[in-house]
């Protein structure tokens, strides 16, 4: 078996493929036979003419190659490859699984029950509270979340995982050391202390546009199922869902109002059969095996503690599981603006209530 330098450099010739990488490694020759190989075989392996253009700097391939080991020992992660005993077993079966996988925190056994939450970068509240809810709830059933790391639906579906102290995996599309902007590296820092933060991309390598899609489909290769919480009809949630489409993963979506821009995606996903409608992640759970009843299943607490005030008790009533604004809550209680704030601080603390952006409060 070839050593990690030899298949990064290997991976590193222009335009070849993933499908002629693993052709030349399977044919079981040693590393200086394959570099040293005839044009005409190389051809008959797959490779493009610009690959077998690009043995003759084999050398300096590879000695990038080792730069990349050196530098993945220094950040503190690691690198494996297609024939790792770690590497993800969906993710071998899809079309062009990549060879390489940079990793910065560490893959578990238990990771392969795992789901993907893709949606909108430009989420709404309703996208944000069901992210949230469907990621707190796989994390309590044992299943791993997996994203993107982009703003809106990713990071608040990362961030859930965190918050209950789940599993959670994020796929990026630029080298672990060029993760930007500093609110998402910050996030991946996080997220590599529990989870693990995966690329194909080497260090150095910042994100371009046309590295989004092919990250997409290591987020869905890699899963059992594609949640899409909220997405216009095009974007890169829809371009998640079409790769699990073509990898015969299962696709779920949350519907939406049909007024919504941010639910058009999701709506037209339903509408089509290409996804099955997701109302509760008990939909989800139940229909891939992974269901393990918890209380995480409940929108929110029904029944409030005995030790509650009266004023703590008449905001709790008063909230459910949608944000409503503080003074909202004092009309329906007749609570003073100061008396309903200390009473949901109280509640807060009981783990009963929390607040959201613009003194939105909502029963947890």
């Amino acid at each position: 078996m070839l050593t990690t330098p030899q298949l990064i450099a290997l991976n590193s010739l222009p335009g070849i493929t993933s499908a002629a990488v693993r052709r030349l490694v399977e044919t079981g020759e040693d590393f200086q036979t394959i570099a040293n190989a005839p044009p005409e075989d190389l051809a008959a392996e797959g490779l493009r003419s610009a690959a077998i253009a690009g043995m003759a700097n084999m050398e300096l391939l590879l000695r990038q190659a080792e730069s990349q080991v050196q530098r993945a020992a220094q950040f503190g992660g690691g690198i494996i490859h297609f024939w790792s005993d770690d590497y993800p077993a969906r993710l071998r079966q899809i079309y062009a699984p990549p060879i390489i996988l940079y990793l910065h925190g560490t893959l578990l056994p238990e990771d392969d029950r795992s789901i993907a939450i893709v949606g909108t970068r430009a989420a709404t509240m309703y996208g944000r509270l069901s992210a949230e809810k469907y990621a707190e709830e796989f994390c309590a059933s044992g299943v791993t979340v997996v994203s993107g790391l982009a703003r809106g639906i990713d990071q608040y579906a990362h961030a859930a995982a965190l918050r209950t102290s789940g599993r959670t995996i994020a796929v990026i599309a630029s080298g672990l050391d060029e993760i930007s902007p500093s609110l998402s590296a910050q996030m991946a820092r996080k997220i590599a202390e529990r989870g693990v933060v995966i690329s194909e991309y080497p260090f150095g390598v910042k994100a371009i546009p046309a590295y989004f899609p092919q990250r997409n489909r290591i987020i869905s290769g890699m899963t059992a199922a594609t949640v899409v919480v909220e997405s216009d009809q095009k974007g890169g949630a829809m371009i998640t869902a079409s790769f699990a489409l073509d990898q015969s993963r299962e696709v779920f979506a949350l519907p939406g109002p049909i007024s919504s821009p941010k639910s058009r995606g999701t709506n037209g996903l339903i509408r089509t059969d290409r996804a099955r409608l997701t109302q509760s992640p008990v939909d989800v759970l139940d229909a891939l095996g992974y269901h393990i009843p918890t209380a995480a299943a409940n929108n929110f607490s029904s029944e409030p503690p005995a030790d509650l005030t009266l004023f703590e008790r008449a905001i709790f009533d008063s909230l459910d599981g949608e944000p409503r604004h503080v003074d909202t809550l004092c009309e329906s209680t007749g609570l003073t603006s100061s008396e309903a704030l200390v009473a949901l601080l109280a509640l807060e603390f009981k783990g009963l209530a929390r607040q959201m952006a613009g003194k939105m409060f909502l029963r947890r």
